[in-house]
This record gives C-alpha cells, sequence and structure tokens, in this order.
C-alpha cells in the first residue's frame, strides 16, 4: 500500500507540473518556413551596333535597323538605299531596352558623329 501510495504522489506531481506548464503557455508553437529570397536580377540587355554618322541601330539577334526619317524612327529588316552605312564606323553599345532611340540623345553624345550625315532623301 505505501508503495501506490508513492506512485500516486509521484504521478500527480508529474501531472501538476504538466499542468503548470500547459498554463503557463509553453506550447510549441510552429511558424512557416519564411519563403526563399528571389533569384538575383538578371542583366537584361541588348547589344546594338551603332552608327554614329548615320545615327543608325542594328540589332544583330534579329537582323532589325532603327532609323530616323522625316522626323520618325523606323525600323526594318532593311535601310533605305539613301542611308548607306559604313561598318567600319560602328560602336558596340549594349542597352536596357528593346527600342534603342529612347538612349538615344545619351548614346549620340557618347559617339558622336565622326563625318556629317549622308543627306536623307525619303
Amino acid at each position: 500500500m505505501k508503495h501506490l501510495k508513492k506512485c500516486k504522489g509521484l504521478l500527480l506531481s508529474v501531472l501538476g507540473a504538466t499542468a503548470l506548464l500547459v498554463a503557463a503557455g509553453c506550447v510549441y508553437e510552429s511558424r512557416p518556413a519564411p519563403p526563399p529570397p528571389p533569384p538575383p536580377a538578371a542583366d537584361v540587355g541588348y547589344d546594338y551596333y551603332y552608327y554614329p554618322d548615320q545615327e543608325v541601330y542594328f540589332y544583330p539577334a534579329t537582323g532589325v535597323y532603327f532609323w530616323v526619317g522625316g522626323g520618325v524612327w523606323h525600323s526594318g529588316p532593311r535601310l533605305p538605299s539613301t542611308i548607306v552605312i559604313r561598318p567600319e564606323a560602328r560602336v558596340s553599345v549594349r542597352l536596357n531596352t528593346r527600342v534603342p532611340y529612347e538612349r538615344h540623345e545619351e548614346i549620340r553624345a557618347r559617339y558622336p558623329a565622326h563625318r556629317p550625315p549622308v543627306e536623307r532623301r525619303e
């Protein structure tokens, strides 16, 4: 009988301690894992050839030229016959835009023409 009293006392002590822990708020709370960091930003860029003397851009990846005529920018697979470019006068430029003339004033200032542009007749 003494043995039962000791076990009963031990059992009551364990139950009491557990009740105190639960009452005190010592409950493990599961939190969702934080989301993974985003991937690094890709270096988006488009490589063009710029012909300063004629102010023409060429995008070799698609074979498209960009030129101005009549105060408006045009694009196409061929230049008008009135625009003659000199391959040796080109410079490579990397821009973060699909339409290079958006940055034309900056490019024009960085790469001035070597000679006056050929007169354009359209």
